[in-house]
């Protein structure tokens, strides 16, 4: 018997050893690491818009990804709120706002009573830009380690880590606490410019000061914007003239949009650089600076991985203004598929064909434009925080006596007045639960969770959980809310929803959680999976890829699709 138990012993491990050993990344024998991580992130997509606009895609770019790469089709973030900063740094801390603590693009400060912005640093300064000693930025605010901080402390700084964005905190967030540089477009002065932050460099290096010189971002803004293909074939979308979309200066927000006329209105509102920002030029812009940086700061040119992160944010500013069923959005993805395609051949051509690593994915999604769903019969409304705001007040003065119990209250987060709670001899937490109890009564709130019980229960399941996964005990509010399904948040308590111009996101529902997430290139074969996986799993991906200890607060899991 003892023989016959030593001899499964050994066949056991012998088994183990032979499925161990084909268990290997990319099923390649003698897997290389890529030579350059390159990180997509298209603010404000939603997943369906990979298959929306399929038809007028072009067989390079978007397609070419997922044809020759692995396409996870049900990508769903699992955190409120959904936005771009918390999405970014999800992406690359493998964590959620619990664990890196960015909760929002900005957030209320209690200790300090005022709000904080997720990158902006007062002891830091933007470098390149016209304004001198503009307040800068930088990610001090991040909590933990991203994919990007792993790999430059496991090369002992060999490795190099580039992000660029026109946004600053698309820029700043991927790229750590340790990036060689992040850059980002500054919108506020002529003639737009990329700039950085002196907690990365005292200046701009020569290249970039270069691609400044050549002012694009004002040659952009003489041209005039009009759709790819003629509009009637843009079936995929509402029509062009119609009330749902924000007015941008003209009569009517429909094709063309003649740039070089608009910038003058903008002008007058020192907006005029905005503008880049919703013209699928920015995309354009964006590429060619994100090109730039390959070559420039040689990406890819060595034995050690180097890592760059680009994160489009046109279709983020223009989803606000047109809404995600818009000819504009649909003509922005087509436009920004030829970016795509243009990015891949040039990866092609310098770093070489699979020698990179390539992951597209999106920081958050968007509801449809509220008064179009009130229209079509989908359930939709406002929620009032201004008159959640009033008729709580009148309850707690009522209830506990005249005074200002309310801190601050702005979409889903409230905040106590906890000195007047204890200089009253109050509970906090019996506070909280009386607000939560009061709130969630109230037209347009599906729930309301105290702080107390976040912090003392553990959700596993629905709004809850992705509600917990969000919150973070001294950034976080008293009472967090979630609101119905379809429902925008407007400070004005007298908007009728047949009223909503533009959309917002940041709710726990699919259409902001669900969300694309393609690999392609060096190691990944072709294929697709329907496992529910989250954004935050990409981190530890990379790190498994690339052989790194994992970011500090990670929580995320390997995609086991992508190792057999």
């Amino acid at each position: 018997m003892n023989n016959f138990i030593k001899s499964k012993k050994i066949i056991t491990v012998l088994v183990l050893y032979i499925i161990s050993s084909n268990f290997s990344y990319g099923q390649t024998e003698g897997s290389k690491k890529p030579k350059l991580v390159v990180g997509i992130v298209v603010d404000q997509m939603r997943s369906e818009q990979l298959y929306r606009y399929e038809a007028k895609y072009s067989e390079d770019g978007f397609k070419r990804i997922i044809r020759d790469g692995f396409n996870y089709k049900n990508t769903q973030y699992n955190f409120t709120p959904t936005a771009t900063a918390p999405g970014h740094s999800s992406i690359y801390t493998g964590t959620t706002p619990a664990m890196h603590g960015i909760i929002g693009n900005s957030w209320y400060n209690r200790y300090e009573n005022k709000y904080a912005s997720s990158v902006e640093d007062t002891t830091v300064v933007l470098i390149g830009s016209k304004n001198q000693n503009k307040t800068g930025a930088s990610p001090k605010q991040l909590l933990t380690t991203t994919i990007s901080d792993q790999l430059r402390m496991s090369t002992n700084f060999r490795s190099k880590v580039i992000s660029v964005s026109l946004k600053d905190r698309a820029a700043v967030l991927p790229g750590g606490h340790l990036a060689n540089a992040a850059y980002w477009h500054d919108t506020e002065t002529s003639p737009g410019y990329f700039v950085s932050s002196s907690y990365y460099m005292n200046e701009l290096p020569n290249w970039v000061r270069e691609f400044n010189k050549l002012e694009k971002s004002s040659k952009y803004l003489d041209t005039v914007w009009n759709t790819l293909y003629p509009i009637e074939n843009y079936t995929e979308s509402y029509g062009d003239n119609n009330k749902y979309e924000i007015v941008l200066g003209e009569n009517s927000p429909t094709f063309p949009y003649d740039f070089k006329k608009l910038r003058e209105k903008y002008r007058e509102r020192n907006l005029e650089y905005f503008m880049i920002g919703f013209s699928p030029a920015g995309n354009t812009l964006l590429t060619e600076f994100a090109m730039d940086a390959i070559k420039n700061e040689n990406l890819g040119s060595d034995e050690e991985t180097d890592i760059l992160t680009i994160s489009y944010s046109v279709t983020d500013k223009a989803g606000h203004i047109f809404g995600p069923n818009s000819v504009e959005i649909e003509d922005i993805y087509i436009r920004l598929d030829l970016e795509i395609s243009k990015l891949l051949k040039y990866l092609d051509k310098e770093i070489g064909k699979g020698e990179y690593t390539l992951f597209l994915t999106s920081d958050h999604g968007a509801v449809p434009i509220a008064s179009y769903l009130n229209d079509i019969k989908i359930p939709t409304g406002v929620a009032r925080i201004a008159r959640y705001k009033d008729r709580l007040s009148n309850y707690l003065n009522t209830k506990y006596g005249e005074g200002s119990w309310i801190q601050n209250f702005e979409d889903d987060q409230l905040y106590l007045n906890r000195t007047a709670i204890f200089e009253k001899g109050l509970q906090l937490e019996s506070m909280q639960q009386d607000v939560a109890n009061f709130l969630v009564n109230l037209e347009g709130i599906s729930g309301a969770l105290t702080a107390y019980h976040l912090q003392t229960s553990q959700y596993n399941f629905g709004l809850r959980e992705l509600v917990q996964n969000g919150y973070h005990q001294k950034r976080s509010g008293d009472v967090l809310l979630t609101f119905d399904a379809g429902l925008v948040q407007d400070d004005d308590s007298e908007i009728e929803v047949s009223s909503v111009k533009g959309t917002i996101h940041g709710s726990g529902y699919s259409y902001d959680t669900h969300v694309p997430l393609l690999w392609f290139g060096n190691g990944i074969t072709h294929g697709e999976s329907v496992r529910k996986v989250s954004p935050i799993d990409i981190s530890s991906t990379l790190t498994m890829i690339l052989n790194l200890q994992l970011p500090s607060g990670n929580s995320g899991y390997p995609l086991k699709e992508l190792f057999k």
